[in-house]
């Protein structure tokens, strides 16, 4: 319970401004990247991964690869770097934040499972435009948004046959996400502040299913295949819509009375709906030869063109991503030389999004690279992620987005019901 309870804080903590991309003001804000550093070093690949030493959420199929008695036990975090380019401007943002917690461990020999938390999406922006009214006031219009959704899941997976397995993740989304518009006058303190605050509160359940099937065709040669679905999902959620005046000042007392405090709630009313996920596939296939060289591909597409916010569209549209990436390991049984036992990866992605602004389909495409470096003689691994990418674009007035992405976990080998004994 402590682990769980400490997962939450530090993704309550992380979910004040994760991003500072305008982008983030639509849909569901900043979609997180899904994944761990083993398969985020390697282009976002893995639904054809198969790891009994890997927590592969994924493809919850994965899960039945793990070792009758191991228990997993992983925990990441990472930091982002992202320059912010338009036209006539440039501004650059960083931040830190708990990538995922998570733990694997068997049930039977043919029954496994895994929990954990990790971000979902994520809002945080702030934009302000000038202007000046009638009598040359000056007039400052702000648009800002924070918070996040995040993701709480349980999966388990089943041993059907030899080769071939299935899973589900069943996920808890819950978080808030906070739009605020808000007018200033900086040079007359005697105006009214008016301020419009929209909070979205999620709360609700989503599925995630996968199959695996793996064929070996010698002991040097294996492959695999896997097939993802998401379940089309109205998620229940909460609008609240506070109106305000703020005034300058603090609270004063009139009289014994009456108070008059700076703050005047027009309108605060609160209004129960749900959001609209569209189903999502995935499909991707790997080739392994000797537990030296990993190669895999996966394409996923989701469409959002249909998807609604309590009964209003957004500018969405479909959403499709193609990934590829490669594990290689010189010699992963070497009893000498560290560096022969160290996994080196590499890989790429195209996505296009699920936002369409001013008739532009933002497109989100990089190169990534990273390594696996195990602890000697166990199975506990620590492994490091780096992404370089762009999204969006300079045209029709929209902002290009370049960021570095350093993602790195740590992965807790033990055994499971493991009776030692001592003599």
């Amino acid at each position: 319970m402590g682990i769980i309870f400490i997962s939450f804080a530090l993704l309550e903590l992380g979910a004040q401004r994760n991003t500072y991309s305008p982008y983030s003001r639509y849909g569901m804000g900043e979609i997180s990247r899904k994944g761990f550093e083993k398969s985020r070093a390697m282009g976002g690949v893995g639904l054809g991964f198969q790891d009994n030493n890997y927590i592969n959420y994924l493809n919850p199929a994965s899960y039945a690869a793990h070792d009758t008695l191991s228990f997993l036990f992983s925990f990441g975090m990472r930091a982002n770097n992202t320059t912010y380019e338009t036209k006539s401007q440039l501004e650059s943002s960083a931040n830190m934040q708990m990538d995922h917690l998570a733990l694997g461990f068997p049930i039977t020999k043919w029954w496994k499972t895994a929990f954990g938390v990790v971000p979902f999406s994520s809002v945080g922006y702030s934009v302000l435009e000038s202007g000046f009214l009638d009598n040359d006031d000056v007039i400052n219009y702000l648009y800002d948004g924070y918070g996040g959704i995040n993701q709480l899941f349980l999966g388990t997976a089943f041993n059907l046959t030899d080769g071939l397995s299935i899973g589900a993740n069943f996920s808890y989304l819950f978080g808030t996400l906070d739009i605020i518009k808000s007018v200033r006058f900086p040079l007359n303190q005697t105006y009214a502040i008016p301020e419009i605050v929209r909070k979205t509160i999620v709360h609700d359940f989503i599925y995630h299913f996968g199959i695996q099937y793996k064929r070996d065709f010698s002991e040097k040669y294996s492959a695999t295949i896997g097939i993802v679905y998401d379940l089309k999902t109205g998620i229940n959620a909460e609008n609240r819509i506070i109106k305000s005046n703020h005034f300058h000042g603090t609270a004063a007392a009139v009289n014994d009375s009456t108070i008059i405090y700076s703050e005047f709630i027009i309108e605060d009313t609160t209004i129960a709906g749900e959001i609209m996920v569209p189903a999502r596939y995935g499909l991707g296939f790997s080739f392994m030869y000797e537990n030296k060289l990993l190669l895999g591909i996966d394409f996923y597409n989701q469409d959002w063109s249909q998807s609604s916010f309590f009964d209003q569209k957004e500018p969405l549209t479909n959403s499709n991503s193609i990934h590829a990436g490669l594990e290689f390991t010189p010699d992963p049984e070497a009893f000498r030389g560290y560096w022969k036992k160290i996994h080196y990866r590499m890989g790429g992605y195209y996505e296009n999004s699920y936002l369409k602004l001013g008739g532009e389909q933002l497109k989100d495409y990089g190169i990534s690279f990273g390594v696996g470096l195990p602890f000697r003689n166990t199975k506990t691994s620590f492994n490091l992620a780096c992404e370089l990418g762009q999204r969006g674009t300079l045209d029709n007035n929209l902002i290009k987005e370049n960021y570095v992405i350093v993602s790195f976990s740590v992965t807790l080998h033990d055994f499971w019901f493991y009776k030692r004994k001592f003599d």
